[in-house]
């Protein structure tokens, strides 16, 4: 299956002050295939102490209900990410390696991305990109 990178989506400088400012940004086209792993590369100083990033679909095309796809709590390294969202939960389907019978996948997209930064200080932004398959 074709890979392609999407991005750099800019979350837009933060404004409201040291460690409580916040910005946001919505993609302009809509993101579909499965999301294969996340780079966020932080821009400016936000603290590593209170900082949150939050990756998730607006839940607008085709009315698919908003997911979130990665959240970063508290965190200020740039990096590769690889969301993994729980997809099986049924007795008896099988038991994994670690003893439970849950099954995770990459989540899969057909919508708007929307990225928010939280926690920053002013000025600061995070520029993300989506390996989608």
């Amino acid at each position: 299956m074709p890979t392609f990178l999407s991005g750099p989506l800019n979350t837009g400088q933060t404004t409201g002050g040291a460690g409580a400012s916040t910005a946001n940004a919505t993609s302009t086209t809509v993101l579909r295939g499965r999301i294969t792993a996340v780079y966020i590369k932080y821009n400016g100083s936000p603290p590593a102490g209170t900082t949150d990033v939050t990756i998730a679909t607006l839940g607008t095309s085709p009315s698919p209900p908003a997911n979130t796809i990665l959240t970063l709590t508290n965190a200020a390294t740039d990096g590769w990410f690889y969301p993994r969202h729980q997809i099986h939960d049924e007795a008896g389907g099988g038991v994994t390696y670690d003893g439970t019978n849950e099954v995770y996948e990459a989540p899969t997209i057909f919508d708007k991305v929307k990225v928010t930064i939280a926690g920053a200080n002013d000025a600061d932004s995070a520029d993300v990109w989506l390996l989608l398959e």
